[in-house]
């Protein structure tokens, strides 16, 4: 179609897995660990709620529950539908046509996605072979390029690697540009920048309810920032952004602080599992800080065979073709999985 502007023709569908199956390890969802008591009692509305009117487009009661989970000031948070809203947010703001928007890779995808959506010019740094990043080579290339934009997903998906927070102090100190965490799996691990906001003038900490929180299907994120920064993304932020059900559930899950930290632990150790069984089998796991597992094997066709078992996990391609990467399951589904894998192995000797 020849109206269609130049940066998307070449832009790829995001499509999501339509296979039946058993076990959907794929895409790093949390356990309904909140919801289930929202299922028991019912959505119960008071009479001030009123789905005919247009939602709180401050999202006030939601951004007070933030506030009391990360300790930060109302003024420092904007909410919206996930994350990928938050990035774009970010780019429509402070990115004009042609500028630079660096980040190291691999790394989540929508970084560059968006980028060439707004017609930026997207550069990933890439990492050490073990999938670290070396924050020195990084601050060297931002100086040499001169980013408007760096994008550190940390812990980063999909490789599950963690930064450590004076690296990240030490690129914010040495880089002109805007540096952008997303700590969509910050809770299954530690070095959050979110005390950090009020203390550089370049910093952004984006978060989301999808994981930890188990509330992937809300579609929930926010970011948290200096003043000056809220108040320029809020001019760019669409009225109403956040619809009503959204911020009613963010704001009930919220509250219950005590399940989430239990599930988080329950998370963590089941990611040890994981792990260990892995590396037993010689299966060339990565230590993670989030909720999965990024690893690598060699053996033929392995997506297919655990559908075969219904057994759904994400593959990559290109650069990281033969690497995998497996959402931390409950204890059964986590058991069920190596269970497999040790199958597809005999059967491979065989």
């Amino acid at each position: 179609m020849e109206l269609v502007k130049e940066s998307i023709k070449n832009l790829k569908e995001y499509k999501t897995n339509k296979i039946d199956f058993k076990i959907k390890l794929d895409a790093n969802e949390g356990k309904n660990i909140l919801l289930q008591d929202i299922y028991k009692e019912g959505i119960k509305f008071n009479e001030d709620f009123n789905l005919n009117f247009y939602p709180d487009n401050d999202a006030y009661l939601l951004k007070q529950e933030i506030k009391k989970y990360l300790n930060v000031d109302t003024s420092n948070i904007i909410a919206g539908n996930g994350s990928s809203e938050m990035i774009e947010l970010v780019i429509k703001t402070f990115v004009d046509k042609g500028e630079i928007i660096l980040s190291p890779i691999p790394t989540f995808s929508m970084y560059s996605v968006f980028s060439q959506i707004y017609s930026a010019q997207f550069i990933g740094i890439q990492s050490n072979e073990d999938f670290k990043v070396d924050i020195d080579k990084l601050i060297e290339k931002s100086n040499e390029l001169n980013p408007k934009v760096i994008f550190i997903c940390n812990p980063n998906n999909p490789t599950g690697n963690l930064i450590n927070k004076n690296d990240i102090k030490k690129l914010l100190e040495n880089t002109n540009g805007l540096v952008v965490v997303d700590e969509a799996y910050m809770e299954f691990a530690e070095g959050s920048m979110v005390d950090e906001i009020s203390n550089y003038e370049n910093l952004i900490v984006l978060r989301t309810l999808s994981k930890a929180l188990g509330l992937a299907g809300i579609r929930l994120g926010y970011m948290t920032a200096n003043q000056k920064i809220i108040d320029v993304i809020n001019k760019v932020k669409s009225p109403y952004n956040l619809n009503a059900i959204s911020q009613y559930i963010g704001v009930k899950a919220l509250k219950n602080k005590d399940k989430i930290f239990e599930y988080i632990e329950e998370v963590k150790n089941e990611r040890e599992f994981l792990y260990k069984e892995l590396n037993e089998m010689k299966i060339k796991a990565y230590k993670s800080y989030a909720n999965f597992i990024f690893f690598k094997w060699d053996i033929n066709n392995l997506y297919e065979k655990l559908i075969d078992y219904g057994i759904l996990i994400r593959k990559f391609s290109d650069e990281l073709e033969g690497y995998y990467r497996v959402s931390v399951g409950n204890k059964n589904e986590n058991e069920r999985f190596i269970k497999i894998l040790k199958e597809i192995i005999e059967n491979e000797k065989s």
